[in-house]
């Protein structure tokens, strides 16, 4: 695709410095509510709603005009051919997606992510354009793209890369609905809606056998952890509060006044005590430094044996990644081992992977 940016290359220093002027003045505030309005949740019958309510009707030789989930109209003279993605959930589902090569530029650190090594170890070897906390405008620019796909964190960036012709595509999956949204406008902007309706298809399928398996079970009281500290926990606003739900747990965190991960103090965790606890795959600390922590003693999770590590050798299934719905079979087979025994979630998370992804893990890598 002949990109406009082309045109541009010669006058980068300039167009870039306008860019960031532009920027300054501050781009105008999304609409409250349009990323939501914008898709219906995508399981099964919903998915073909949600794919209707982001794609504005045009004309069969007019631009591809998506609405993203920060509520910006975004064009593309035809589906992306080249891509940057700024964060590895988007990455994971570019890849999910079947359209690994078109990326020619991702996050940083992305020798550290297990996923890449087993379905495209030929990514870390592409540029890198930064983080969530900052974003390299200049190396994102350099390589352009068609399109570049960034989290709502990383919004003040988008009115610097498109005064340089440049369409950015915001996503916003920290709900389920959410993360099927994302998963429908990524399969619109680079020309795979079938594998997106495919992936959004097993992923509803899969919700409602969790569901129908532990409507009528006792549900666990559960605090997922933050990563850096077991002293952290999701409130009801973020993706892992759904997560629990789906798994036929209650959160105990949901009254916790946060909406991203909520450092706690001792007195308030053993106010919560939970039944379980679920220490998420990229965690600092172990569920042996909870289990020696004296001041937890009188956890019930704790006096119960029930800390649980999510494994740790292929993706992060806390986080609204395609695989998030391994998460919730995970911790499905973690409260209700009876209803969804671990052996037969093995061989699904098997197969999950082989269909999504074109590898079979060793079943050594699912572990609890």
């Amino acid at each position: 695709m002949q990109h406009r940016f082309v045109q541009k290359l010669t006058a980068l220093g300039l167009a870039l410095a306008l860019a960031v002027s532009l920027a300054a003045c501050g781009a105008p505030a999304p609409s409250a509510g349009t990323a939501e309005a914008a898709s219906e949740t995508a399981s099964e019958p919903a998915a073909e709603s949600a794919a209707e309510n982001t794609t504005e009707t045009a004309a069969p030789d007019a631009a591809l005009t998506l609405i993203d989930q920060a509520g910006r109209t975004v064009t593309l003279d035809a589906p992306a051919e080249s891509v940057v993605s700024c964060y590895y959930i988007t990455t994971y589902a570019v890849i999910a997606l079947g359209q690994k090569d078109k990326i020619v530029g991702l996050e940083n650190k992305a020798d550290t992510r297990a996923l890449y090594a087993l379905a495209a170890p030929e990514l870390p070897e592409l540029p890198q354009v930064g983080t969530l906390k900052e974003l390299n405008v200049e190396a994102v620019a350099a390589l352009a793209p068609d399109l570049v796909v960034m989290p709502k964190k990383l919004l003040d960036n988008a009115q610097t890369l498109e005064a340089l012709g440049i369409p950015v595509l915001v996503v916003d999956p920290e709900t389920q609905q959410g993360l099927e949204t994302m998963l429908t406008l990524l399969g619109q902007a680079l020309g795979a809606e079938a594998q997106a309706d495919a992936l959004l298809a097993y992923t509803g399928q899969q919700l409602a056998r969790a569901a129908a398996l532990t409507q009528d079970l006792a549900k666990p009281e559960v605090c997922l952890l933050g990563n850096g500290s077991y002293l952290t926990v999701a409130p009801a606003g973020m993706y892992q509060n759904d997560l629990i739900e789906q798994a036929g747990g209650v959160n105990a965190a949901a009254g916790v006044d946060d909406d991203y991960w909520a450092e706690i103090s001792y007195e308030t965790l053993l106010a919560l005590d939970p039944d379980v606890l679920v220490i998420p795959s990229g965690a600092s600390y172990t569920a042996d430094d909870i289990r020696a922590d004296a001041q937890l003693a009188a956890l019930t999770a704790v006096q119960n044996g029930a800390v649980y590590t999510m494994p740790q050798g292929l993706d992060e299934w806390d986080s609204p990644t395609p695989s998030g719905v391994l998460g919730v079979l995970w911790l499905t087979s973690v409260l209700h081992p009876d209803a969804y025994p671990f052996e037969t979630f093995t061989a699904d998370a098997q197969e999950f992977y082989q269909e999504f992804y074109g590898f079979t893990p060793d079943a050594s890598l699912i572990t609890q």
